[in-house]
């Protein structure tokens, strides 16, 4: 039996050092594509790399928490101006002694999405499931609608321009540097104990109120920390790109994609969105090319087969036929990875 348990223990550590090391190489390469590829495949990556970040932050709250969102495009835009208000001021009729460097603009946007989560939580979690994704869905509208009528600010149909004194590299190194960091927050906010009181009221909110656990405390907790990412992800768009519009950056679509990311790559896992993004960017980009007028329905199309017949969803598949392949322990004996610890 010790020796059992001690060759599982081995296995599992050999497996955390396998994907450590498949890890940094991915990390290394996306760091050269800035200097050895064309701009618009640098786009092109940038874009996965924004993806990631909202798939993982909006599997926080949906994919732990059990709390289905459809208002992630309103933390994502909100964050994006705020990050743009804050490197380019005058121009929303802003006081230039608040122009700050990117950095602290980034941080700026990611801490008044995670502000405003936290402000409208306690009223927006008064409804429950299907209410409550409306509800978000509402917000999400009716910042669009202000910032659309509040064009002294925002540009209004004309856009908002974004003064950035980052090269387009640099920016695309920052992006992957905040990439690392939102999936490594993201793996220790899960596997902490927020992320089993997360999984508890995903599973049964009554039954996690009646051991102690309070609903509201860590709903409150998932949804300030996935609208922070959101945020900041905006932010780093809005820098990158240069330019904002509302009905751009606070846009359904928005949600839309960063769900189809999560449901292509494995709702509730944490290498799931990270699958998801590269797939979802990458069969974006060949439909564009070879059937443009179809791309959305195609892709729709997909999302509906994936809910039907592969549910876990691209990490689902690859997990189980390793498992099927492998000659270790049967499971029951086995020391789970930390992405496999969340409720299906």
């Amino acid at each position: 039996m010790v020796g059992s348990e001690r060759g599982s223990f081995v296995r599992a550590i050999l497996g955390d050092r396998r994907r450590a090391v498949i890890a940094i190489v991915a990390v290394l390469a996306f760091a050269a594509m800035p200097f050895i590829t064309e701009r618009w495949l640098t786009q092109v990556f940038f874009s996965v790399l924004i993806f990631v970040i909202l798939g993982v932050s909006w599997d926080i709250i949906g994919g732990y928490a059990g709390q289905i969102s459809l208002g992630h495009a309103a933390f994502f835009g909100f964050g994006a101006y705020v990050s743009a208000w804050l490197t380019t001021p005058t121009r929303a009729g802003f006081p230039e002694s608040i122009q700050s460097p990117v950095v602290v603009a980034l941080l700026g946007g990611a801490l008044a999405a995670g502000l405003l989560a936290l402000v409208i939580g306690p009223v927006i979690f008064r409804l429950t499931g299907h209410y409550f994704a409306i509800g978000t869905l509402a917000l999400a509208a009716i910042i669009e609608l202000i910032l659309s009528n509040e064009r002294s600010i925002s540009g209004g149909s004309s856009g908002y321009f974004v003064d950035s004194n980052y090269e387009y590299q640099l920016l695309f190194l920052l992006t992957l540097a905040v990439t690392v960091v939102t999936v490594v927050v993201s793996y220790y906010v899960v596997t902490s104990r927020w992320g089993l009181a997360m999984r508890a009221i995903h599973d049964d909110e009554t039954a996690a109120s009646s051991l102690g656990i309070d609903p509201l405390k860590y709903k409150l907790i998932a949804f300030g920390i996935a609208s922070g990412m959101a945020g900041m992800a905006g932010g780093l768009y809005a820098q990158y790109t240069g330019y904002l519009n509302p009905a751009d950056v606070l846009g359904l679509h928005w949600m839309v994609e960063a769900l189809v990311v999560v449901v292509l790559g494995g709702m509730g896992t944490i290498t799931g969105p990270i699958l998801g993004a590269g797939l979802f960017v990458g069969l974006d980009w060949i439909l564009s090319e070879v059937a443009s007028g179809y791309a959305t329905a195609i892709e729709g199309l997909l999302i509906i087969l994936f809910m039907i017949y592969m549910p876990k969803g691209l990490y689902g598949i690859i997990t189980d036929r390793v498992a099927e392949t492998s000659e270790g322990e049967p499971p029951s004996g086995s020391v789970p990875a930390p992405d496999e610890s969340a409720t299906d």
